[in-house]
């Protein structure tokens, strides 16, 4: 599974996995979802029981299984769909756009809440002016892509 992931997250995984995995493998379906969930992946109660199942034919899943199970998962969560999809669903008028006050509000309100600098700063780098329009389609674009860590 090694070809599926770059370097850096696979180094992630590593640290994440044994930080939290003291013996070198998980022994319960908690477990693999607090390591999930560290990862930054939202992962269902059913989900983590279904590739623990899968996984774990004596009880534990070593770090090449848990690699494994990123895979599996990652392949069905795909967050700029799903980001996309939630702000689509908040444009009443089915444009492709929301009004930035708007965004703003809907990003430090609901869920997740940012704050006012940090939804500052998701604007700044996405080019939005506070009193403009958002378009969905490139602000979830801009907001998704990695930015380079070297």
């Amino acid at each position: 599974m090694a070809h599926y992931f770059s370097e850096a997250q696979i180094d992630a995984f590593k640290e994440c996995f044994f930080f939290h995995a003291k013996k070198g493998y998980v022994s319960n379906e908690g477990e693999l979802s607090i390591i999930i969930r560290s990862l930054n992946f939202c992962i269902t109660k059913d989900e983590v029981h279904k590739y623990f199942s899968k996984a774990s034919s004596d009880g534990r899943i070593d770090f090449a299984s848990f690699l494994n199970i990123m895979h599996s998962h990652s392949q069905v969560e795909n967050k700029q769909r799903e980001l996309k999809a939630a702000l689509v669903a908040q444009d009443r008028e089915r444009k492709g756009h929301l009004n930035a006050a708007e965004l703003r509000h809907i990003l430090t309100n609901i869920g997740e809440k940012l704050s006012n600098k940090e939804v500052d700063s998701l604007f700044s780098e996405a080019g939005v002016h506070s009193n403009g329009h958002v378009n969905i389609s490139s602000f979830v674009e801009i907001i998704m892509t990695p930015q380079a860590d070297y």
